[in-house]
């Protein structure tokens, strides 16, 4: 089922959770434990059910997490200071989200 990709705010945390927000100021909406849930991470080339991008984002600008039962695609923004996720930083924004 497909949904559309949304704004989100994240926080990587040095404990290894992803925090998922609506923006900087509010309270996570749910919190993925990604040492124990994640079953791989995946980078937007090896993703073959890639749905349509929104408008300016790039297939190398995304990647999926793989949880046991969920999945979450995630289109980091085109700032390379915003997409520092793949460089392991403590707090972290990303422009779209789209959780199938």
């Amino acid at each position: 089922m497909f949904k559309q990709w949304k704004e989100k705010y994240l926080v990587l945390t040095v404990e290894g959770n992803l925090m998922v927000c609506r923006d900087a100021d509010s309270p996570p909406d749910q919190v993925v434990a990604l040492q124990s849930n994640c079953e791989s991470i995946v980078e937007g080339k090896e993703i073959l059910d890639l749905p349509r991008l929104p408008s300016g984002g790039r297939r190398d600008s995304c990647f999926a997490l793989i949880l046991p039962q969920d999945k979450f695609l995630l289109l980091l923004s085109d700032s390379p200071d915003e997409c520092a996720l793949k460089d392991t930083v403590t707090n972290i924004q990303l422009v779209k989200i789209m959780h199938i």
